[in-house]
């Protein structure tokens, strides 16, 4: 992600915003209201007034993620957002890096698996001295050739960095091996061949291609009046024009079944990554499986997998289940760091444990417990303008409506004990397990009694 921003100014904004923080009596909205409008090009607006700070975020998200890659260039839709900033309307790089922090304000664009967001953050009265410049960004950019390659060049780094990192080997191999042609399959960065490939005409491709207010949105959250923030942007968006986007053509993911790989590196901590199929953030689902997998291993200490693997076992520091799943179904993770040696076992009791879950459910005060550390913490992710953008603008992308923070809060209250035995049976699979292992194979071989590599 490239940011923009200003030392002083943001330190400024921190001071203002701490201040009238401890001054402002505490909010007792379940979430954020949201009104919506249509911007005469077609993208949606939608404002959420917050009028306890001085500051304003507005963000653009469109639909050019990592998943829009061509099969041939995996990290393309990364490197055009890395480069929007670098560059645009007549105004360099330095330029605009200027700009902003002159006014203490922060810029920045990046690219994720399913959607790009270009986020401004500023004070309020600096706003309309800006937003002209976030659309010249957004609308104008010039992609200067020695920018991207400056980009490519700090992508690359990345990925050499993360070569040394077991469990993203692991992760990476994970999702190659699950997704196989998929749009998911790649990481959003690429790898460090196609990167090497990439050069400014494609960028500039991807970005006529992706980044039409067609499928786009943009959210503003902070001291504004919906009216004027409305009339602003369609001056500043006046030469944003639709495009025809592309379907995008997914592959099926085939049927489960289990598979092992280990991956030699000479290290002492082993890596693991096991699991399968996970679900859509639009599954409806989806509440339902983040209680039973607080349980299962998304409630750090609380979890069970901690509490056998860590706890009990003593055979990993820590351990974590998760479900990932954006506009199309994604999957469904454990993740375990252990020595070489207990590789086997701890597989082994992550398998018993998906298996307890599944065919004996969960008890009722695990389901309290998860139903509340869910709903009370859920606050913790609406407490800034910018968490909040970010909520309302998945939220759109994902089509959950704008009554998604109510409707999330009334879902997890009304799970049942029945409800996660149902949501297990039907998308736990102990027995169709994916794993890959990262470790020195030599000492794995030695005295893992695990199933046999295929």
């Amino acid at each position: 992600m490239r940011r923009i921003a200003g030392d002083v100014g943001m330190t400024r904004i921190a001071a203002v915003a701490l201040l009238l923080a401890l001054c402002a009596a505490p909010s007792v909205a379940v979430g954020p209201v949201v009104q919506e409008r249509s911007l005469a090009n077609g993208a949606t607006l939608l404002v959420s007034e917050q009028r306890t700070l001085p500051i304003v975020t507005v963000m653009a998200i469109l639909d050019a993620g990592s998943r829009r890659d061509p099969a041939d260039l995996p990290g393309l839709a990364n490197l055009t957002a890395e480069s929007l900033t670098e560059g645009a309307g007549g105004r360099t790089a330095n330029e605009i890096a200027a700009a902003i922090e002159f006014i203490g304000g922060s810029l920045s664009a990046s690219a994720g698996v399913d959607y790009t967001t270009l986020t401004l953050t500023v004070l309020r009265k600096d706003l309309d001295t800006v937003l002209e410049l976030f659309s010249k960004v957004l609308l104008d950019p010039a992609f200067p050739d020695e920018e991207v390659a400056r980009a490519a060049d700090a992508t690359l780094a990345a990925l050499r960095s993360a070569e040394d990192d077991p469990t993203d080997i692991a992760n990476k191999a994970f999702s190659r091996a699950f997704y196989g042609s998929h749009p998911y399959a790649h990481p959003v960065e690429g790898d460090a061949e196609s990167v090497k490939r990439i050069r400014r005409a494609d960028v500039e491709r991807f970005y006529r291609a992706h980044y039409g207010a067609g499928r786009a949105a943009v959210v503003v959250v902070g001291d504004v009046a919906t009216a004027e923030i409305a009339e602003s942007l369609a001056t500043a968006l006046r030469g944003w024009t639709a495009r025809e986007v592309e379907p995008l053509h997914a592959a099926v993911i085939g049927a489960a079944e289990a598979q092992r790989l280990d991956i030699d590196r000479p290290v002492t901590q082993a890596s693991i990554v096991l699991g399968h199929g996970g679900i859509a953030r639009s599954n409806p689902d989806y509440e339902t499986l983040q209680v039973m997998n607080y349980v299962l291993g998304g409630g750090g200490f609380s979890s069970r997998l901690m509490e056998k693997i860590r706890n009990q076992a003593g055979l990993v520091y820590g351990v974590s289940s998760y479900f990932s799943g954006g506009e199309l179904p994604g999957s469904f993770r454990i993740m375990m760091q252990t020595k070489n040696e207990s590789v086997g076992r701890a597989i082994e009791l992550a398998r018993a444990e998906l298996r307890g879950v599944r065919d004996d459910g969960i008890t009722e005060a695990e389901l309290e417990d998860a139903k509340r550390y869910l709903t009370g913490s859920f606050p913790l992710g609406l407490d800034s303008n910018g968490k909040i953008a970010t909520f309302i603008a998945q939220s759109w992308f994902f089509g959950l409506g704008l009554d998604a923070a109510e409707q999330y809060l009334r879902k997890i209250e009304a799970v049942t004990l029945e409800d996660v035995a149902r949501v297990a049976r039907e998308h736990l699979q102990p027995d169709t397990l994916l794993t890959v292992v990262v470790a020195d194979l030599a000492q794995v071989g030695a005295t893992d009694p695990g199933p046999p590599p295929k």
